[in-house]
This record gives C-alpha cells, sequence and structure tokens, in this order.
C-alpha cells in the first residue's frame, strides 16, 4: 500500500517533529537566555516564555536569572597605619546584560564570572582599607568603607553586564602573631580618647558653671534693684498717704507716733522709772487708774 509513496514524504511527521524540537525552547522563571548564530550574538530573551529560533543554525545559552553569592578567599591587607588584616568578603550580583556578559566574560558562566570578580573584589577591597587606620575600619568608619568597595566594585563590574547587589566584610581577623600587640595599642588609643573626652567634658563643665553663676549674680542683682525700686516707691507711697492723712487730724498723728514708740521700747517684762509729768508717759498716764 505505501510502497508507491515517496520515503521523504511517509517520514514527515518525524521531520517535522525534529524541526520542532530544535526550533521551540522555553525560558523559564529562573533564567535568560541569547541566540546565537554560528556563535555569533543575535538576541536576548530575558522574559520567561515559550521562544522560537531558527533550527540547526541558532543555539541557545541560558544564564541565571537569580541573585548570585560569591565568597571571596582571605585578603592579607595593609592597612593605611600599617597593620595586616586578613579580611573575607562576600558579595552578591546578578547578570543583568546577557548580552555583555557573553561578549565580556569567558567562560560566559558562573565560573567566569567569578574569575572575573575575584581581582575586582581583591583590588577595591585593598585600594579602600588601605587608606584608612585599623580603628577606623573597626570602628564607625566600618559602613563607609562598605560602602566605599561596593561602589568601586559596581562602578567596575558594570561594564561586564554584572549588576553588585551588595558586597559585605564577613571576617577580619589579625595575624596572631600581631594580636597582643595590636589590642594593646587600640587599648591605650581608647584610653587616651577616654581622657581627652573626659577633659573636655571637665572644661565644659567648668565653662557652664561660670556662666550660670555669672547669669545667677545678674539675675540676682537685677531681681534686687527691682525689689529696692519697689519698696522705695511704696515706702514714699505710704508716707505721702500717712502725711495726707496725718496732715487732716494733727493730734491723732502725734497719738499714733507716741503708741509706735511705745510698741518699740516698751517689751513684755520691762520695767521703768518715769515722772508722771513725762511728756512720754502722757498718753499713759491718762488712762492709769486714779488713787
Amino acid at each position: 500500500m505505501f510502497k508507491n509513496i515517496p520515503v521523504w514524504i511517509r517520514f514527515s511527521p518525524i521531520i517535522v517533529i525534529i524541526l520542532l524540537a530544535n526550533s521551540l525552547f522555553v525560558v523559564d522563571q529562573v533564567t535568560q537566555a541569547i541566540i546565537l548564530r554560528f556563535g555569533e550574538y543575535r538576541r536576548a530573551h530575558i522574559e520567561p516564555g515559550l521562544k522560537i529560533k531558527i533550527p540547526f543554525i541558532e543555539e541557545v545559552v541560558f544564564f541565571e536569572n537569580r541573585i548570585l553569592d560569591y565568597d571571596l578567599p582571605s585578603i592579607e591587607v595593609n592597612t593605611k597605619d600599617r597593620k595586616r588584616l586578613f579580611v573575607s568578603t562576600y558579595t552578591r550580583y546578578k547578570i543583568l546584560d546577557p548580552r555583555k556578559f557573553f561578549q565580556s566574560v569567558k567562560p560566559a558562566s558562573e565560573i567566569g564570572a567569578r574569575n572575573r570578580l575575584e581581582p575586582i573584589i581583591k583590588s577595591s577591597v585593598l585600594n579602600v582599607l588601605g587608606k584608612v587606620e585599623l580603628l577606623t575600619m573597626l570602628g564607625k568608619g566600618r559602613s563607609e568603607n562598605m560602602h566605599n568597595i561596593l561602589e568601586s566594585v559596581r562602578s567596575i563590574a558594570a561594564p561586564l553586564g554584572i549588576s553588585i547587589v551588595d558586597v559585605r566584610i564577613i571576617r577580619s581577623e589579625l595575624p596572631v602573631e600581631n594580636r597582643k600587640a595590636v589590642f594593646e595599642r587600640m587599648n591605650s588609643e581608647l584610653v587616651r580618647f577616654a581622657k581627652e573626652n573626659r577633659a573636655k567634658g571637665e572644661e565644659a563643665a567648668i565653662a557652664i558653671r561660670a556662666k550660670a553663676d555669672k547669669e545667677k549674680t545678674i539675675i540676682l542683682a537685677e531681681a534686687n534693684k527691682k525689689s529696692e525700686e519697689i519698696r522705695g516707691g511704696g515706702d514714699a507711697k505710704a508716707i505721702e498717704i500717712a502725711a495726707a492723712a496725718f496732715g487732716e487730724d494733727p493730734d491723732f498723728y502725734e497719738f499714733y507716733r507716741t503708741l509706735e514708740s511705745y510698741k518699740q521700747s516698751i517689751k513684755p517684762g520691762s520695767t521703768f522709772l518715769l515722772s508722771t509729768d513725762n511728756e512720754f508717759t502722757k498718753y499713759l498716764t491718762e488712762y492709769l487708774p486714779k488713787k
């Protein structure tokens, strides 16, 4: 029955299947792909989905689309104050531009990426940490140093199609033979720093107390001056009122003044021997019982 049918027609379904198998490919969520034609870059597929290529002529190269990690081996660093230090770093990166990555990194793989990143990270760490002192690197300046290293690595890696997400120092160690001397120096530096701060604090405290005492003296003087002015004004007003009142009745004024003198001179338990004709006792004798 099939003897008269050409052979190529008989096998056409198989050929179609083979062609389709070599024409279609899938880019999933965690990968990205580039198409090569005879080894030359043609196009990139970053979005996931079913893609097509020319069978037997074009080939597909897949790259990771996820963030990748790289732990760099320990680096020996000499700080600005000539202290040796072993630093281990941790880098997170992503293949951002597959075309640049394919054309710049050989082999175009994770191994190739690590081979290119290793000297970049080393040179950046040495360049940044070589300009700072040990105490600065281990203290408040640590975050700034990490930022400088990150920016340096990021700018150098960008032309390779690699985006640097983060660079961190995960461990920093002193050589065993230098640890004691460095710790002693760090301790002496901290003691000196504490003494300087204490001296500055005491100096500032003295200045604050002197200023406070000066302001206190000025405030009290002004308050005393104000109170004297008020008291003087009150006394003057009282005298004025008393003079006006007593001027209306001189006899009452004389009586009032005499009673005031009695209050000041005669105390409980006091004894006076005075004549009854004395002017001072005239109001007393006037009200004494008659014999």
